[in-house]
């Protein structure tokens, strides 16, 4: 005797499970920056030539490198209002200096603010400042955004 199985149970387990699937995606009013609990980071870097411009370029290659292969963060390749703003300067006076100003995101009502740091140590060093600049960065990001995120 064969069993007669109906369209009926398949039916309401699918829709079930589409109803789920919509009621756990994020709504369209939503803001990038809002999806993501990642913060945002929108970097420029520049050089400010010497006669060691070449040099320069390489520490300015690493911290590229460093910032870029972070989990942390999430990057823009444009500037929005949400992200982060990371100004990277590399100059070389008496002593190899990686400047940075970072700029929080703009929220309503709020004054964005501005972070500035640097590293520098002697020429013979460049291997060791970029580490230190994005181990700065990222506690100024994390701080940051967690404080943007329990306003």
């Amino acid at each position: 005797m064969a069993v007669k199985r109906g369209w009926k149970p398949l039916f309401i387990a699918a829709l079930v499970i589409v109803m789920l699937a919509l009621a756990w995606l994020p709504l369209g009013d939503l803001d990038p920056g809002e999806r993501s609990n990642k913060p945002f980071l929108y970097v420029t870097y520049q050089v400010q030539a010497t006669a060691d411009a070449q040099q320069l370029e390489d520490v300015l290659f690493d911290v590229r490198e460093r910032i870029e292969s972070r989990h942390e963060w999430r990057l823009l390749d444009q500037q929005e209002s949400y992200g982060w703003q990371l100004e990277v300067t590399v100059s070389h006076n008496e002593l190899l200096q990686i400047n940075g100003q970072l700029n929080a995101p703009s929220t309503e009502g709020n004054a964005s603010s501005v972070q500035r740091f640097k590293v520098q140590g002697p020429m013979a060093t460049f291997g060791a400042l970029p580490e230190q600049y994005v181990k700065i960065l990222i506690e100024l990001v994390e701080n940051g955004h967690e404080a943007q995120s329990n306003l």
